[in-house]
């Protein structure tokens, strides 16, 4: 009996060595779950420096990244705002590198800024996704450009064969020359899109105008070039943005002349939304981008490339035509 006992209470020891090695070996995860020292439920520090902020799109990007972030549970985001100048992102990469974060999101708009910038990040190992602008050596995030131009521009293209009978007096065209020829690419889409349905524009009848990618700025240009134009009464204007279109839009109304004009644009934010569905609206239509879901692709990505696994070198968005016909589909009010 006696050495039963023993072979008892040596069986009962060793089962509690077994469990508690077992239980030592799973980790509280983020949320109050548990999960194993894989590697799943390990922190990181992101860097996100946003392009701006004050501009619709830009800021359901930061939201989007926020609420990806703190749905990953494991995530500490460092913030830093870029206010459209490449002197101002370099410093806040500078500022990333201080702290000694893992990975970093970029949404910056000086092209001429980007080698520095990324010169930085590989110095110090640190991988990158770069949001709708590229930077050497990041992923590139966002938009197929020349395909979401398109879109618009064969749109803007159909509504000006039904109500104008495909007369174009003008085009105006509201770019941003300073992000380099990836942005430039929509706007190129814009254009070649449109002539696709109205026939080829002679480039005497194109303004281009730096748009400095703001409303006011836009507002501004399409004020002074309407002026340009007394006896022109079908004018098309394509936008790098929602907040240009909206720019031009107000100019028009100021001067009177909203029948005048014929607005798309990219991105579909809530403003162009709210713009698009009012009667009579001259802001035909929008690319969307839905920005709000950027972050919810970005940090999955981003976390792989930390722990050097494989993504694609481009990460494109779907992208959808928005008009006052679907935009309730898409953008269900309430």
């Amino acid at each position: 009996m006696r050495r039963k006992s023993w072979r008892l209470f040596f069986f009962i020891a060793v089962l509690g060595l077994f469990v508690l090695s077992a239980c030592s070996s799973t980790t509280s995860a983020p949320g109050g779950g548990t999960s194993s020292n894989s590697g799943s439920s390990k922190h990181y520090k992101i860097g996100f420096a946003n392009l701006t902020e004050g501009i619709s799109f830009t800021t359901q990007v930061r939201q989007g990244i926020e609420q990806a972030a703190k749905q990953a549970g494991n995530i500490d985001l460092v913030e830093a705002n870029n206010n459209l100048d490449g002197a101002t992102a370099l410093s806040n990469a500078q500022n990333f590198i201080t702290q000694q974060v893992d990975g970093v999101i970029e949404f910056q708009t000086d092209s001429k800024f980007g080698n520095v910038i990324m010169d930085k990040f590989r110095a110090k190992n640190i991988p990158v996704i770069a949001i709708d602008i590229p930077m050497p050596g990041a992923t590139f995030f966002g938009a197929d450009n020349y395909h979401a131009g398109t879109l618009a521009g064969q749109g803007l293209g159909q509504w000006i064969k039904q109500n104008w009978n495909s007369q174009v007096d003008a085009l105006i065209s509201l770019d941003l020359p300073q992000s380099g020829d990836i942005p430039a690419a929509r706007m190129q889409g814009q254009r070649d899109g449109l002539e696709s349905v109205v026939g080829k524009l002679p480039d005497s009848k194109v303004k281009h105008l730096d748009s400095k990618n703001t409303l006011e700025e836009a507002r501004k240009l399409v004020a002074d070039v309407l002026t340009t134009l007394p006896n022109a009464h079908h004018i098309a204007v394509v936008n790098i943005n929602d907040d240009t279109a909206l720019g031009a839009i107000a100019a028009a109304k100021a001067a009177g002349r909203l029948n005048d004009i014929a607005v798309v644009a990219q991105n579909a934010t809530e403003n162009a939304r709210i713009e698009i569905r009012k009667p009579g609206s001259r802001f035909i239509g929008s690319t969307a981008y839905f920005p709000e879901k950027y972050g919810f692709k970005i940090i999955p990505a981003l976390i792989k490339l930390i722990n050097h696994q494989s993504v694609p070198p481009s990460i494109y968005v779907d992208h959808v035509f928005i008009t006052k016909d679907n935009v309730d589909k898409y953008y269900p009010q309430g």
